[in-house]
């Protein structure tokens, strides 16, 4: 049984580090400026008026406990507690994302439009969840996958060539990340580039408050990246380099660490055409790509086809020798849409075929399962 001046020796040692992270954030979050930790994204104390406060929490414990001076001088100066490190979001659960504009809208874009609300998309992958979360033995995060920026033909030559989806009245947060959140679901906004810079989205998405929530998180697709001179996106095909994905990488990483988020970034690169597997690739200089340790990086095997030509492209894009420090292995699946039956996969894989339990009509194989699963 500790004596009150032991228990509050105690506390100084939780205070010094160690077990000290809890402790110390509620004495920092007492001591401070209310608004400072209250309102998320507020601001944050300097580390000079931060310091100060700590010496004065450990000046009032020493002398609520009676301490002599001399005791309490080698804690005064010993630095706060490391902030834990935030946490991975597809080690622990595979994702399975339903892609689409948005609940309700343009079904030929994918599954998600032939959907009206929440409880519809928990019904309608139920199937694919319980296969999923039996075969990897794990949970399963099922995500509203909304085209946060489409692509639209170029109207003219300073066209940014994209429709946001939150200029067309959708309010992203109370119709889609916090129901989301209420659900355990995640939120992935996906943009088609057009003829913006890819960090430009990432930073509106930060500006409007989206990625401040843990659930939320951003794919590029670099098929519909188009360049000055065309009037179409998405023909030709575009491309997405290595080096602005890590920019990309960079600033997700950026606000992770400045606002103390709990949760790792994921970010999604579709792609469907490799240098492994064809003359060149949508991800020029790939070999180039960077590990941010705050940012899930996945490349997801896009494109419609037979489990043949699919399973080829995923063990190209995914490939390990050729991409070692790609750690996240994405897959996208086209069921059968009656808007749309060109963009089908014929015919769809089946889930033991998806974690590379089975072969495909070729003999085939899944080299390592996925950890993400979009389901268009």
């Amino acid at each position: 049984m500790f004596d009150r001046r032991s228990f509050l020796r105690h506390g100084l040692g939780l205070l010094s580090g160690g077990a000290a992270g809890a402790l110390w954030g509620g004495l920092a979050a007492a001591s401070g400026p209310p608004d400072a930790y209250s309102v998320p994204g507020g601001p944050t104390p300097d580390a000079g008026s931060e310091g100060a406060g700590r010496r004065s929490i450990i000046e009032l414990i020493c002398e609520a406990a009676e301490l002599d001076p001399t005791e309490c001088e080698p804690w005064l100066d010993l630095p706060p507690p490391a902030p834990p490190e935030p946490l991975s979001v597809l080690q622990a659960q595979p994702m399975l994302t339903v892609y689409g504009r948005s609940f309700g809208v343009a079904p030929i874009l994918g599954m998600l439009g032939a959907l009206n609300s929440f409880d519809e998309l928990e019904q309608g992958v139920a199937p694919w969840v319980n296969a999923m979360s039996e075969l990897a033995e794990a949970p399963v995060t099922v995500a509203p996958h909304l085209i946060y920026g489409l692509a639209r033909p170029c109207q003219s030559d300073d066209d940014s060539c994209m429709i946001f989806l939150d200029a067309s009245g959708v309010n992203l947060i109370e119709d889609y990340i916090k129901p989301a959140a209420d659900r355990d679901m995640a939120v992935i906004l996906d943009t088609q580039i057009g003829r913006l810079h890819p960090t430009y989205f990432v930073q509106r998405m930060i500006d409007a408050g989206y990625l401040a929530y843990p659930n939320v998180h951003v794919a590029l697709d670099p098929e519909f990246a188009t360049q000055p001179d065309q009037d179409m996106p998405g023909h030709p095909i575009g491309t997405l380099s290595a080096y602005s994905i890590n920019q990309v990488q960079a600033l997700l990483a950026s606000y992770v660490r400045d606002e103390g988020l709990s949760h790792k970034k994921v970010l999604i690169v579709h792609q469907f055409v490799d240098d492994i597997s064809d003359s060149w690739s949508m991800v020029p200089r790939k070999q180039e790509i960077e590990i941010y340790p705050e940012v899930e990086l996945v490349f997801d095997a896009d494109g419609f086809g037979s489990p043949n030509a699919k399973v080829h492209k995923y063990n190209a894009i995914t490939d390990p020798t050729a991409y070692p420090q790609i750690e996240w292995r994405g897959i996208k699946i086209f069921q059968h849409n009656p808007h749309a039956p060109r963009f089908s996969d014929t015919p769809v894989m089946t889930p033991r075929q998806i974690y590379g339990l089975d072969p495909t009509p070729a003999g085939w194989r899944m080299w390592a399962p996925p950890h993400l699963v979009v389901v268009a």
